[in-house]
């Protein structure tokens, strides 16, 4: 009877802890290659990775000081490729990125030397162009 008890006073216990464990404990948003997003920009190096559907990843390494012209670090996190209102490329962060106080939840992407590039994170012009041709989500990594 006592090991009857004890069995039901651990699964009681156990089942306890479950339903108190996902409120007290926030977890990380956990990313793989070729599921989430179909680009990664690694902002420290200024390299951009292309992950088309079919073939190889294709490695743009931004050497232009022109186009780093981002004044704050982009936060890690998946980004969705859309379209404003305007019709003109942007990254927006879905729910499962965390974002500082403060920081928007869409940018603007605008390709390296262009007349939009003022207030929009430069790209280079072919990664600019393969986004909006190919991309729905792009990895921002440190």
């Amino acid at each position: 009877m006592y090991k009857h008890l004890l069995t039901s006073l651990a699964a009681a216990c156990t089942l306890a802890w479950s339903a108190h464990a996902p409120a007290t404990s926030r977890e990380k948003a956990v990313y793989f290659d070729a599921g989430q997003y179909s680009a990664t920009f690694l902002q420290s190096a200024h390299e951009w990775r292309l992950q088309p559907i079919t073939g190889d990843a294709v490695d743009v390494i931004d050497r232009d000081p022109a186009c780093r012209a981002n004044a704050s670090p982009i936060p890690h996190g998946v980004w969705l490729v859309t379209r404003d209102d305007g019709g003109r490329l942007q990254l927006v962060a879905p729910s499962s990125t965390e974002l500082p106080a403060g920081f928007p939840v869409q940018l603007r992407l605008a390709a390296c030397g262009s007349r939009e590039e003022h207030d929009a994170v430069a790209v280079p012009d072919i990664v600019f162009g393969w986004l909006a041709a190919n991309s729905g989500s792009v990895m921002i990594d440190e």
